[in-house]
């Protein structure tokens, strides 16, 4: 009987179609990479390689993948997107951002602000000028252009590592561009989590029917809450499996220690899939709860007494190897994700939306730029500073994609156009935005791959330190300064981002 059961699951044509998927994907996965490698011989990010590699074996040019196999592999994005989130909340260091919290928080919701009010009226007024967005009615306008608005605020933390490695860049500068970058990619995430929650419950009637005005209203917040719970607990699960007296633990100090980190990414990946699943069963936000997940993996370190800096150490040196961990996982699974997405684009739309698209583009970047002057402004941040701030904030990659994915997913009927829309405005910010964020690194003298000294550092006791997740930056008067992703740079000390021969450093994308 058992048997007969599992004779039937397998030639189910569910299970075809998803075998079927899943050897096309392995054999395509190498030409991603290569296309991927192209791309950065060209000085272009590496995904758009792997967004190309998608859009010529996808259903609308080649046709090696399918619709239905683009579709049956939406497992295998889950997975891509939880590791997305969770480095995206692996980068964000609490106990350091209070530092100089006022000035980054200032200057993230005056960009925000800024960006939200300017491209929603960009887009509501080009989304009606569009095929199929056209034709939806006014209340689903309002939802394309919200939603929109609000991919429109993110930033990609990936990008600015890369581009902050490839010129060497430290100082007072890129320090706050990280800390604003990571923290906006949050909000981002949250505000998003509310729109689809005020979407469904305004115009999804099998969402809303049934539910109470006052229910309608809570529903968004509640969403977030459950996110986040749903995120806690799966920190606190990760955070039991790997740490050494774990049962897992138990059995790690058996294997050799290369075997030991595989095993660990292996179990990151599984449980970060797990609760990305499980905040989309319970009609969470995914992304959220994955984000929720990697800040409380490292934040989590407990106020110890001064006499266990030992512990204090070994906490540092866990969260070090999960970034490591993290980092390689995503440079698999970029391949995976971009792969994918660039495959379910509609090439014949988004042929048509470019005109539009640069519209927005346009209009996204004067929003940056008012609202980085106005948050530099009202901080008190230097002139110069808000002059150039924004050329950092321009670039766009992971999470914009991944929320413009699963927002086609999530809304069938006009998703899959309102995500073609958000990916041609995505690209454009991707291809301008690291050129304009080395000028600004120029100009305010941080890139010490040109042999730029640091303005106004001095030869005084003064140190200014900002830590991020991975991120280390210090910058003292007259020493060393860092940017580490994950290992520690300190002239000639450890592993620096020169350090391209390391062999447990990973190589990041230049966009994520």
């Amino acid at each position: 009987m058992a048997d007969a059961g599992v004779s039937s699951a397998l030639s189910s044509p569910v299970f075809q179609h998803f075998l079927v998927a899943i050897s096309v994907a392995v054999i395509l996965a190498p030409f991603s990479y290569y296309m991927g490698m192209g791309a950065r011989i060209l000085k272009l990010p590496q995904i758009t390689g792997y967004l190309v590699s998608g859009i010529v074996c996808g259903p609308y040019l080649l046709g090696i993948l399918s619709t239905e196999s683009v579709v049956d592999l939406n497992i295998i994005e889950g997975a891509c997107l939880s590791i997305i989130g969770l480095a995206a909340g692996a980068e964000l260091h609490l106990s350091e951002l209070s530092r100089s919290k006022k000035q980054v928080l200032g200057i993230t919701f005056g960009i925000s602000i800024a960006t939200w009010v300017l491209c929603y009226g960009a887009l509501e007024y080009t989304s009606g000028l569009l095929p199929k967005l056209g034709e939806l009615d006014e209340s689903h306008i309002v939802a394309v252009a919200s939603l929109g608005a609000t991919l429109m605020m993110a930033r990609s933390p990936a990008s600015a590592i890369a581009v902050l490695k490839e010129m060497d860049g430290k100082g007072p500068f890129s320090s706050l561009v990280m800390a604003v970058v990571v923290v906006k990619d949050v909000v981002v995430i949250i505000a998003y989590a509310i729109n689809v929650e005020l979407i469904r419950g305004s115009i999804v009637p099998s969402a809303s029917a049934g539910s109470t005005p006052l229910l309608g209203m809570m529903l968004p917040v509640l969403s977030v809450m459950l996110s986040i719970a749903v995120g806690l607990c799966g920190g606190l699960l990760l955070s039991m499996l790997l740490r050494p007296h774990s049962l897992l633990g138990a059995v790690l100090p058996s294997m050799s220690p290369a075997t030991t980190f595989k095993v660990k990414q292996l179990v990151i990946l599984l449980v970060s899939t797990v609760i990305f699943n499980m905040a989309h069963y319970f009609e969470a936000e995914p992304l959220l709860a994955c984000v929720t997940m990697g800040l409380f993996m490292v934040n989590r370190r407990p106020h110890l007494p001064a006499r266990w800096v030992i512990r204090h150490d070994r906490a540092d040196k866990e969260k070090e190897e999960l970034h490591m961990m993290v980092s390689q996982i995503m440079s698999l699974t970029n391949v995976a994700f971009f792969g994918l997405a660039g495959a379910s684009l509609k090439v014949g739309a988004l042929k048509d939306m470019f005109g539009a698209a640069l519209l927005v583009f346009a209009v996204r970047l004067v929003a940056i730029f008012v609202g980085s002057w106005l948050g530099c402004y009202t901080t008190s941040t230097s002139s110069e500073y808000r002059r150039l701030f924004w050329m950092s904030m321009i670039t766009q990659a992971g999470v914009a994609m991944g929320l413009a994915r699963l927002a086609g997913t999530r809304f069938p009927d006009w998703g899959p156009h309102f995500q073609t829309y958000m990916m041609a405005i995505i690209l454009l910010n991707l291809l301008v935005g690291p050129p304009l964020f080395r000028h600004a690194l120029v100009r305010v003298g941080e890139a010490k791959a040109l042999l730029l000294p640091i303005k106004g550092s001095g030869g005084g006791a003064v140190a200014q330190q900002l830590q991020l997740g991975s991120i280390l930056i210090k910058e003292n008067g007259g020493g060393g300064t860092s940017l580490d992703g994950g290992l520690t740079h300190q002239h000639g000390h450890g592993h620096g981002l020169g350090d391209e021969d390391s062999p447990t450093k990973p190589d990041r994308d230049l966009d994520q």
